[in-house]
C-alpha cells in the first residue's frame, strides 16, 4: 500500500478507505483516528503527540458504507444509528499488531467515528525512566511500589498518560509471585500475568461493585482505572487498610490536591493518613525532535516534535505529612511542608526537562498554561 496521504485520496470504496486510513494513521505515529462527517465529505483528522490535525477529505457516499463496515469489524450493531455505540477490534497494520476501540456518535452530518490505535505491545519495553520520569520520581514510585499495602494515586487531565504509569507499575509488580487485578473503563492494554476486568455500566459493573467484587478473588494488589465517586473513593480506602496495595486515578492538577479531593468525596481524613503512600502528578509534553532541534523536517513531519515525555510532580507520604492530613490541615499546609522536604512542583520539572534538552519552554507552557 502506498504510504502516504494519496492511498487515502485516491479511495474509491469504503473497504480501501479504511484500510488507507488506518495504514497511514500508524505510520504517522497517531493514537486517534477521527473520521467526520460534514456536509459534502468526510473529513479525516489525526490525533498525533496529543494535537489534531485534518489530514484529508474522503467523499460523502462512502459515510453509511464505511460505518457500516467499521461496526462489522468492531462487533457493534449496524442496525443502530440513533445512539452512541463503542466497540473493538484486533489488526495488524503496518507490520504491527494494534487493538483498535471505536466510538460511533449520531451526528447532524451522520455517524462520526472516532479510533484509538493502542499498539499490543506498546507496555512491553515501557519503564518509568523512559516515560521521563526523573531519578528522584522513580526512586519515590519504587518506595511506594515495595509496600505491601496502601493506596498510590497518579493525578492529572484526561491524556496526560496516567493509564501508562499505572500499567508500568503493574508490569513492575507481575514480576513478583503476587495476584494482581485491574478494573478498567475500558481494558486498553492487556497485559500477561494481571487479571483484567472490563467495567460494564450497562450491565451494572461500576468500579465500586468490581473492587468489592475482586477482593473476593485473593488479590494483592489491584488497580481501580478511576476514582470518580464516593463510593468507590471510600472502597478503595477499606481495600487498601485491609492488606491490599491499591492503584487508581484521580482528576486534580497538582500531587496533593488530591488530599482535599479524597477528603470532599467523603474519605475520613484520618483514614487517609493511614492509607495513602504516594501522589504523583503528570502531564504529557511532545520531545524536540533532535534532528532540526524543533525547527521542523522530515523525521518529525515538519512539527519539530517526535513522542512525548512526562513532566512531573511527585509526593512520597511521610510522618509529617501523616500528621498533616490526620488533623485535616488547608491544601496551603501541604505545599508549605512538602516545600520545606524539598518537593519540586510540576512546572519546575518542566523547565529542567527544557534544560536537558528533552522539550521546550513554548511546549510546558501550553500544556500547563493554555
Amino acid at each position: 500500500m502506498t504510504t502516504n496521504i494519496h492511498a487515502l485520496r485516491a479511495a474509491s470504496t469504503a473497504v480501501e478507505a479504511i484500510d488507507a486510513i488506518l495504514d497511514y494513521g500508524v505510520r504517522m505515529r497517531a493514537s486517534d483516528i477521527h473520521c467526520d462527517p460534514r456536509e459534502k465529505d468526510i473529513v479525516i483528522r489525526l490525533r498525533v503527540d496529543g494535537q489534531i490535525s485534518e489530514v484529508g477529505m474522503l467523499p460523502k457516499k462512502l459515510l453509511e458504507e464505511m460505518i457500516a463496515r467499521l461496526k462489522i469489524l468492531s462487533g457493534t450493531r449496524t442496525d443502530l444509528h440513533a445512539v452512541p455505540q463503542d466497540g473493538r477490534w484486533k489488526n495488524t497494520i503496518a507490520g504491527a499488531d494494534y487493538n483498535i476501540r471505536i466510538s460511533f456518535m449520531p451526528t447532524y452530518h451522520g455517524e462520526n467515528a472516532v479510533m484509538r490505535l493502542l499498539p499490543t505491545k506498546n507496555t512491553q519495553d515501557l519503564s518509568f525512566a523512559k516515560l521521563g520520569f526523573t531519578p528522584d520520581h522513580v526512586r519515590s514510585i519504587d518506595n511506594a511500589l515495595k509496600k505491601t499495602h496502601g493506596l498510590i494515586l497518579v493525578t492529572g487531565p484526561t491524556g496526560s498518560g496516567k493509564t501508562t504509569t499505572l500499567h508500568t507499575c503493574l508490569h513492575q509488580k507481575a514480576q513478583e509471585p503476587l495476584s494482581l487485578i485491574t478494573l478498567e473503563d475500558p481494558v486498553e492494554y492487556e497485559i500477561s500475568g494481571v487479571r483484567q476486568v472490563h467495567i460494564q455500566h450497562t450491565h451494572g459493573v461500576t468500579f465500586a461493585s468490581g473492587l468489592r467484587a475482586a477482593l473476593r478473588q485473593d488479590p494483592d494488589v489491584i488497580m481501580v482505572g478511576e476514582i470518580r465517586d464516593s463510593e468507590t473513593a471510600r472502597v478503595a480506602i477499606h481495600t487498601a487498610l485491609t492488606g491490599h496495595l491499591v492503584l487508581s486515578t484521580l482528576h486534580t492538577n497538582s500531587a496533593l490536591e488530591a488530599i482535599p479531593r479524597l477528603i470532599d468525596m467523603g474519605v475520613d481524613h484520618y483514614l487517609l493518613a493511614s492509607t495513602l503512600r504516594l501522589v504523583v502528578a503528570q502531564r504529557l509534553v511532545r520531545s524536540m525532535c533532535h534532528e532540526c532541534c524543533a525547527e521542523g523536517c522530515a523525521q518529525c513531519k515538519y512539527s519539530g516534535y517526535v513522542g512525548r515525555s512526562v513532566i512531573a510532580e511527585a509526593y512520597e507520604i511521610d510522618p509529617g505529612m501523616i500528621d498533616l492530613i490526620a488533623t485535616k490541615q488547608p491544601v496551603s499546609a501541604y505545599i508549605e511542608y512538602a516545600r520545606s522536604q524539598g518537593f519540586r512542583a510540576i512546572s519546575e520539572d518542566g523547565m529542567e526537562k527544557v534544560e536537558w534538552g528533552i522539550t521546550t519552554k513554548e511546549e510546558v507552557i501550553r500544556v500547563l498554561y493554555t
